[in-house]
Order: C-alpha cells, then sequence, then structure tokens
C-alpha cells in the first residue's frame, strides 16, 4: 500500500519500511551517510508528529527487504534525517508493527522527548471521530465547517492543542472569507456534533 492510504494512526510511534526505487539514478545525498548503503534497497524509518511540521519520519537506518524479510543494518545517532509524509505520501511501504529493534534506542527516546505533545493535543488524536476532517499529512489540523445563519458556511482549518470532548479548542490556520470577527492565528472552540447516526461534523458555530 501507499503511504497515503494508511491512516495517521497506522504509522504513529511505528517502524516502516521504505523500499528505494532502483531505477531512480537521483540517490539522495543523505543515503550515501548511512552505513551499508550500496548493499541496501530500502529504509528503516520511524513515524511520529510534529505538531508544527505534521507527519514525520526520521530515518533509521538502511535495509534489505526481499521475500518478506528485512535485513537492518546499523544506524547513525549523530545524524538526524526526517522525511515529511507529504514528500512521501506516493510511495509504497512497508509495516513492520511487530518490530521492537533496539538498535536505535538512543534516537527514538530523543525524538519522543522532543517531540512529545501536550496532554490536550494527545487527547485530541485519540478522537477517532475526528479522523475524516484531519489533514492528511498534518493529523492535528481539522477542518472545521464555520457556519453563521447570516453567512454560507466555510471549512477552515484548525490546528487542534486542547479538547473536553465534545469541544475542541485550537488555533486557525487560515483567514475566513465569510465570517467576521475572527481571523488567522486566533484561538477558536468547536464542537464535534452528531448530524445521522454514527456521522459526527466539526462545527463552529455562531
Amino acid at each position: 500500500m501507499k503511504l497515503y492510504e494508511h491512516s495517521f494512526r497506522d504509522l504513529y510511534h511505528q517502524f516502516i519500511v521504505l523500499p528505494i526505487d532502483e531505477h531512480n539514478t537521483e540517490t539522495p545525498v543523505f543515503f550515501t551517510e548511512l552505513p551499508h548503503y550500496k548493499e541496501a534497497n530500502a529504509l528503516l524509518l520511524y513515524g511520529y508528529i510534529d505538531h508544527d511540521a505534521g507527519l514525520t519520519f526520521e530515518v533509521l537506518s538502511a535495509a534489505i527487504h526481499e521475500n518478506e524479510t528485512t535485513t537492518l543494518f546499523p544506524g547513525i545517532d549523530d545524524i538526524s534525517i526526517k522525511l515529511r509524509s507529504e514528500s512521501i505520501s506516493e510511495e509504497n511501504i512497508i509495516l513492520l508493527n511487530q518490530l521492537v529493534p533496539t538498535d536505535y534506542d538512543k534516537k527514538i527516546d530523543f525524538i519522543n522527548t522532543n517531540y512529545r505533545a501536550d496532554k490536550g493535543v494527545e487527547l485530541c488524536r485519540r478522537i477517532k471521530e475526528l479522523d475524516p476532517y484531519r489533514h492528511a499529512d498534518y493529523p492535528d489540523d481539522i477542518a472545521v465547517i464555520f457556519y453563521d445563519q447570516e453567512k454560507e458556511p466555510e471549512y477552515c482549518w484548525v490546528r487542534c492543542e486542547d479538547c473536553h470532548a465534545p469541544r475542541f479548542i485550537g488555533t486557525l490556520l487560515n483567514e475566513p472569507q465569510n465570517m467576521t470577527g475572527i481571523h488567522r492565528n486566533d484561538k477558536v472552540a468547536f464542537n464535534l456534533l452528531e448530524i445521522q447516526d454514527g456521522l459526527f461534523a466539526a462545527v463552529f458555530l455562531r
């Protein structure tokens, strides 16, 4: 499956293998920094969310993936190589959810410590009813319907920062066209409303 076909939940704090196109003559410069890169045909990645930069993958090592078997090579702790999900969204990936490699603990601990989200943000990430409205590459960003009875409703992006479900709080990321008195970078609150049985919508009501 291609990366974009997966939910962020499949990738968040998970290991994945990214095969490398052997016919691509433009080898990324960073690839040559990895031990055993000449033998490799894949990369081992670790997925996490940067609240501002979105779904991100840390390159842990070069790898060989053949016949459903993955061989991992040593990584390097003193270099950080990041791939944003939007840059590899069309690439086929292999999930390694059962993998618990210890060779990369130092780098993974660093990521989990430095990119640990606030409690409110983590709570928002757990709300599956928001998933249809999440940005594919920025899971903390929600497409919210801004509704004023006297204006046409419009979608605006809100970056979630806290929640007391069904009420959510975040930062408005774009300037509304129809809603007056609210501007980009304002803190706003929206609600998750059930509009049909089992069907929810993220709505800002005035």
